[in-house]
């Protein structure tokens, strides 16, 4: 986990947290050392210890033959649960992870095409190029360039993008 997934994603994208069930801070610092975790580990307030569970085992518990403790869970950026297992399974986890975090555009900017920081000339041909089907736009690129937001890249968007770069209104 620490090296599948934590550490190969941006902070900003993922967040991982473990929950443990012992308030003993010297058995938590073991588990941490052992498994050489650098995530934050959580403490499952009203657990009495061993394999019994507190409030959030309580919550969130999946009945199987497997682990009694649930293990692993992914939430989504609205907070919904789009993950929870109790046995590992990292090759799903991780897809469920690349389909939760693609498509993610945030850091571009409309008009910035080529993601340069500079929207320019450069930006325009980018443009062009998609839409005359000699370069196809990942999605963010596609995001960039359809400055009137109809999910249409055209000569609309290139005035638009024009109008950008000469400060037209």
């Amino acid at each position: 986990m620490e090296t599948a997934i934590w550490q190969n994603y941006s902070q900003d994208d993922v967040i991982m947290v473990g929950i443990i069930n012992t308030s003993n801070q010297t058995q938590i610092d073991n588990f941490v050392e052992e498994n050489s975790i650098s995530f934050p580990i959580l403490f499952d307030p009203g657990s009495p210890g061993g394999v019994q569970g507190g409030y959030t085992y309580q919550d969130y518990y999946l009945p199987n033959d497997g682990s009694p403790y649930p293990r692993d869970f992914i939430v989504d950026q609205t907070g919904i649960l789009q993950y929870a297992n109790n046995e590992i399974d990292t090759e799903w986890m991780l897809y469920i992870l690349d389909e939760l975090t693609s498509g993610s555009c945030t850091d571009y900017t409309l008009g910035d095409i080529n993601h340069d920081l500079t929207i320019n000339v450069l930006d325009i041909i980018n443009l062009v190029n998609y839409i005359l089907g000699s370069n196809m736009p990942s999605e963010c690129e596609f995001y960039a360039s359809d400055l009137n937001g109809d999910e249409i890249l055209n000569v609309l968007d290139i005035v638009q993008l024009v109008n950008q770069i000469l400060g037209v209104e």
